[in-house]
């Protein structure tokens, strides 16, 4: 771990804030810092797929040119180790793996790939080889396999053309032949080893292989920071699911035992070997006592303030009355519980805490503490106060978060005693996720700038899988009922008739844009090319609806699962009159996953804190930061470092009171 840092505060510094004319200033909506995006020269933004192809080819013109650039980002931004997992299926959410993950096996490798191509206007498929899946490209009039998992592409003996799938398996000597072109290679497995891809290939064809659902939204409260690293900290957190751990850890994934997934042999984009995975930690530390902790935390029931120090900050309302607050961790990276450098798997502790101190006066008195992961519509008590006095507490929460991106922890109290004493005081919420650092904003020698922006959007994330009491939002099922079992789905109840799963966007405020993905399978064995799926909306509770997308397999599509996507941006919604319906005819809905952007008001104004630490290789630990108080919305600066080798150790976000930095 790098000690001993020797931090330099820019804002502090009146000479250079001379310089600074684009000093920043971030107002945010309920006094939160929404929607905050960071984004350096010396890199691709990878806040949107949409800002990674806009950036790599928007003035590309050629074909064949966008597939490189797209392939060269792809190597640098994914290391090959097995994963990601969420609720029991493979993450094939392009965002996700290039955002929250940064590594993959070649499955959802060539879909995140395949949703670039797609969304750099190319046509794209996946197609399974013996032991790999591959992605191909329509380009140059002809199928092209551009293998970004394995690095590479091979020419035909035009030295021009580039080999198609179908042309590899008649000739997968292509690989080895001789006088080959040099460029590109396979720096990690040798020809004969790729050829065996291409013997005896299943050869499948996928039209639909990824989600576009997620959006990598950063905010944070009055008393927030996350600190991000670029190596894995805290006992090196990171996300296994728990339904598919895999099997053959000790052999060919053995790293994940003391390690997590890291890959020696890769061309991501890391400052030092083995190329790793990288995490964050949320920490939210309020005035419990501010006006700000009130906008920003709305749920608060039967709370009043303290009258003095001889009280918790905030106390029940009335005797007998209970008094709550409630208060939302969300983050755009996946809640990591696992411990690392464990060879236990179910030690998943401290990867979420609350902590903080509740008043209990008298023995008639309630002190408890719950947690909801599905907005509030269930909860589940995991701490009940059984002492008297001031009592502190440390709750872990790891195990009912883990694997999620949001969740609800209300505390809440009741003065049955009358004594006015009642209360809450000291709160703390830490939460660890895991990320990519190959995703980062970061420093690299010389002249580094930087460019911030605020919005005045928080995006709500829904990943259902329909595990044990998981549902979506305002969900009703019509010919549909859940299956539960090594696969959870949705199934039809009467297979000759359609089935509808109708839900609401999660949110009663205005949405700006709207991103959904599901996968469905062929129902009861049948053909992929007989299953229909309809996504309609209402703008009137569903007192009418009106059809947004119909969905058919594509004609050469093999597989018996598919995934669909759909995007509303172009008006916006009114979420308390909004409902969404799926309509499925012999199909199995596995999991529906969207993101609302939702709009909020402007009305307080927090300070913005940036910090980068880095080690510059002489063995002098450096951080230098960036104070952006209230007044403007958008800004930039600049960070000069050694022109030499340097290693980025974290870059922390921090919201503060004006004034109080």
């Amino acid at each position: 771990m790098i000690q001993a840092w020797r931090t330099v505060d820019m804002h502090r510094i009146p000479a250079l804030l001379v310089i600074l004319a684009l000093a920043l200033t971030i107002t945010a909506g309920q006094a939160e810092l929404l929607s905050i995006k960071l984004t350096g020269r010396s890199q691709t933004s990878c806040w949107s797929l949409e800002d990674i192809v806009s950036q790599l080819t928007g003035e590309i013109t050629g074909e064949r040119e966008k597939v490189i650039a797209l392939h060269e980002f792809g190597m640098k931004h994914q290391i090959h180790f097995i994963g990601p997992y969420e609720g029991g299926m493979y993450v094939h959410d392009a965002l996700k793996n290039l955002g929250v993950y940064g590594y993959n096996l070649c499955g959802n490798n060539s879909a995140t790939m395949c949703a670039l191509y797609s969304l750099a206007g190319l046509q794209a498929r996946r197609r399974g080889g013996t032991g790999h899946v591959i992605p191909e490209i329509w380009f140059d009039n002809k199928w092209n396999y551009v293998d970004t998992d394995m690095f590479g592409y091979v020419y035909l003996p035009d030295d021009t053309r580039i080999a198609s799938f179908d042309e590899l398996v008649v000739n997968p000597e292509l690989f080895a032949r001789a006088g080959r072109r040099p460029e590109p290679f396979y720096p990690w497995d040798p020809p004969r080893a790729m050829m065996k891809a291409f013997i005896d290939a299943p050869g499948w064809k996928d039209y639909h292989g990824y989600s576009l659902a997620h959006m990598m939204r950063l905010e944070l409260r009055t008393g927030e920071k996350v600190t991000c690293y670029y190596r894995p900290q805290g006992q090196g957190r990171y996300h296994i699911d728990p339904e598919m751990l895999p099997d053959p850890l000790t052999t060919v994934w053995r790293n994940y035992w003391l390690e997590g997934p890291v890959r020696a042999n890769s061309m991501a984009w890391t400052d030092t070997v083995p190329a790793a995975y990288g995490n964050a930690e949320f920490i939210y530390e309020p005035d419990l006592l501010s006006d700000v902790f009130r906008r920003e935390n709305p749920d608060i029931q039967g709370v009043e303030s303290a009258i003095d120090s001889d009280y918790p900050p905030l106390v029940a309302a009335a005797t007998g009355q209970p008094a709550s607050v409630v208060v939302e961790v969300r983050s755009p990276w996946v809640i990591a519980g696992v411990q690392n450098n464990l060879t236990d798997f179910s030690d998943n502790t401290d990867g979420a805490v609350a902590s903080g101190w509740f008043w209990k006066i008298e023995p008639q008195d309630r002190n408890a503490v719950s947690v909801s992961t599905d907005g509030g519509r269930s909860w589940v008590t995991v701490w009940e106060n059984e002492w008297r006095g001031a009592v502190p507490f440390e709750v872990d929460l790891t195990g009912h978060v883990q694997g999620r991106y949001s969740y609800l922890v209300r505390f809440e109290w009741t003065d049955n005693g009358g004594t006015g004493r009642v209360g809450l005081q000291g709160l703390k919420l830490s939460t660890w996720t895991e990320l990519s650092p190959m995703a980062l904003p970061r420093l690299v020698p010389g002249r580094n700038d930087f460019k911030i922006a605020v919005g005045n959007h928080r995006a709500l994330l829904y990943n259902c899988f329909w595990r044990p009491g998981e549902s979506l939002p305002g969900q009703e099922l019509v010919n549909l009922s859940v299956q539960e079992g090594a696969e959870h789905r949705l199934r039809l109840t009467d297979p000759a008739a359609p089935g509808e799963v109708a839900f609401t966007p999660g949110t009663e405020g205005l949405i700006d844009q709207l991103r959904i993905g599901f996968h469905v399978s062929a129902a009861g064995g049948g053909s992929v090319q007989d299953l229909e799926a309809v996504l309609s909306i209402s703008n009137n509770r569903g007192a009418s609806w009106n059809e947004l997308e119909r969905y058919k397999a594509h004609p050469e599509h093999e597989l018996d699962g598919a995934w669909f996507n759909h995007v509303i941006s172009d008006r916006a919604l009114v979420g308390a009159n909004t409902r969404l319906k799926l309509t499925v005819r012999n199909a199995d809905i596995h999991t529906v996953q969207f993101s609302t952007l939702e709009r909020r008001n402007q009305a307080v104004s927090s300070e913005l804190k940036i910090t980068h630490a880095y080690h510059d290789g002489r063995g002098n630990n450096q951080a230098v930061s960036w104070s952006f108080p209230p007044g403007a919305q958008n800004g930039g600066y600049q960070v000069s470092v050694p022109q030499e080798k340097i290693y980025n150790h974290s870059l922390t976000y921090e919201a503060v009171a004006p004034g109080s930095n």
